[in-house]
């Protein structure tokens, strides 16, 4: 704690002259007015006698205390989530249904509706951008049904590795083979296996198996190998090799890193994850079917309303996560750096730590607040979450650490007294003052290190 306390030795006048006594009463009121935010002179050689008077009898001492100093800046900023997005559908179907304004949709559930059939979200950074049918059909919007499938809990049965060569059935020979056989085998026997080119490692060929024929009869022109590496060693190396692989519709594909492949034990876990949600069980996925979407998201608002087209964009959403954007000027951005800490005072008071999750890279005028003066935002996260559980939108105020000592001596800006020759010192009680190298000055405390400068030595601080 500062100490106070009237020193004996701060109002006589003997051993210090009397110019001297004038200046550094001079320096400490200079001091004092400029940390009100008023700018004064005082000459070093003239006049001055009442305002050493008078700053004597106001002096007292304070302890040198050690302490943690940190510069901070408050900026104004906002409570919210994240930047809107909007989900556009796909196909041609109407739409019957959305979810309401601040609706939270995970995983699985639905998102809207298409001809009263569910769309639900799955996770993922890859739309599905094709028909997921063809026994093999190698991609990475393929692993994208792989990934939630299994997280949903249904088993999906192992992988090719990165590397196997698999061979992949056109989906419209599929199709031909799915009109021919119907729902698969009626005796379960197990499928002709056409799987990966090495039987060790083939999933789902077990018996009991479905068959997964693809397709519902229709054909699709694109090419369920799009996106991956063919294998020429695999295919052959002469005209016949090749006239035969057409003929049979299959191609010889190369799995990737990232690559998921259509077996039939994934065919069979789509099929059964469809009748879960009361839609036939074909095993075949289309474009439309899934709303693909980085994790979970809270719905914003409607961008279309029942019984638009599905194509046309439907909903805005945002993150679940709640975060607070500050506006800050692009000169200043090199000071703010993803990871520094930071103090939100919230609108009910109270206080929360976070962290800067993200700096801009885009400068815009902010209008409203100063013309032409271009602003970056910074985005930061609340540590704890529960905070602003009670919050969904409100104005902050967002403390910015751009400096920090631990544990450093420190005494009040008003003890410091420029001295003649240059620099700081304080004086210490008793009359003698001493040079001082200054550090962090913060919230009205400055660092100093000094010889004789130790915790609890009394200096001379105006009050």
């Amino acid at each position: 704690m500062l100490g106070t306390g009237e020193d004996p030795a701060l109002t006589t006048t003997a051993g210090v002259p009397k110019r001297r006594r004038i200046r550094i009463a001079g320096a400490v009121l200079a001091m004092a007015l400029a940390g009100a935010g008023i700018a004064v002179g005082v000459p070093w050689g003239e006049g001055g006698r009442s305002v050493s008077s008078k700053a004597e009898q106001k002096a007292r001492t304070v302890k040198v205390v050690r302490t943690d100093l940190s510069d901070s800046r408050t900026l104004d900023g906002q409570l919210g989530y994240s930047k809107p997005q909007t989900v556009k559908g796909s196909g041609d179907g109407i739409v019957t249904w959305l979810a309401s304004a601040g609706t939270t949709v995970t995983r699985g559930r639905a998102l809207y509706r298409v001809d009263d059939r569910e769309v639900p979200v799955f996770y993922g950074t890859v739309p599905l951008y094709r028909r997921i049918a063809g026994r093999n059909t190698v991609g990475r919007d393929v692993q994208v049904i792989v990934d939630n499938l299994r997280a949903l809990g249904y088993d999906i049965g192992a992988q090719p590795p990165p590397g196997q060569v698999v061979s992949v059935t056109d989906p419209k020979d599929a199709a031909k083979d799915a009109a021919k056989e119907g729902s698969g085998p009626a005796d379960g026997t197990k499928d002709q296996d056409t799987t990966p080119s090495k039987p060790s490692s083939s999933p789902g060929t077990s018996p009991g198996i479905d068959s997964g024929a693809s397709g519902d009869g229709s054909p699709d022109p694109q090419s369920s190998a799009s996106g991956s590496d063919r294998d020429p060693a695999a295919e052959g190396t002469g005209t016949e090799a090749r006239k035969a692989a057409a003929t049979a519709g299959t191609e010889q594909v190369r799995v990737k890193s990232g690559d998921g492949v259509l077996t039939p034990a994934l065919e069979s876990a789509i099929k059964r994850w469809q009748t879960s949600r009361g839609v036939r069980a074909t095993g075949v996925i289309e474009p439309g079917d899934v709303a693909v979407l980085r994790g979970a998201v809270r719905v914003d608002g409607a961008r279309a309303q029942v019984g638009d087209p599905a194509s046309e964009p439907l909903l805005r959403v945002t993150s679940t996560d709640k975060a607070v954007t500050v506006p800050v000027d692009a000169s200043e951005r090199g000071s703010v750096t993803r990871g520094d800490p930071v103090t939100v005072q919230l609108p009910d008071g109270t206080s929360a730590a976070g962290r800067v999750a993200g700096v801009g890279t885009h400068a815009d005028a902010d209008e409203e607040d100063r013309p032409g003066e271009p602003k970056v935002t910074v985005t930061v996260s609340l540590t704890d979450p529960d905070k602003v559980k009670k919050l969904d939108s409100g104005p902050v105020q967002v403390d910015f650490v751009s400096e920090s000592r631990d544990g450093v001596l420190a005494v009040p800006v008003t003890a410091l007294l420029a001295l003649r020759e240059g620099g700081y010192g304080v004086q210490i009680a008793g009359g003698r003052v001493v040079a001082v190298e200054t550090g962090l000055i913060a919230k009205g405390m400055a660092e100093v290190t000094g010889d004789g400068i130790a915790e609890g030595t009394r200096v001379v601080a105006p009050s």
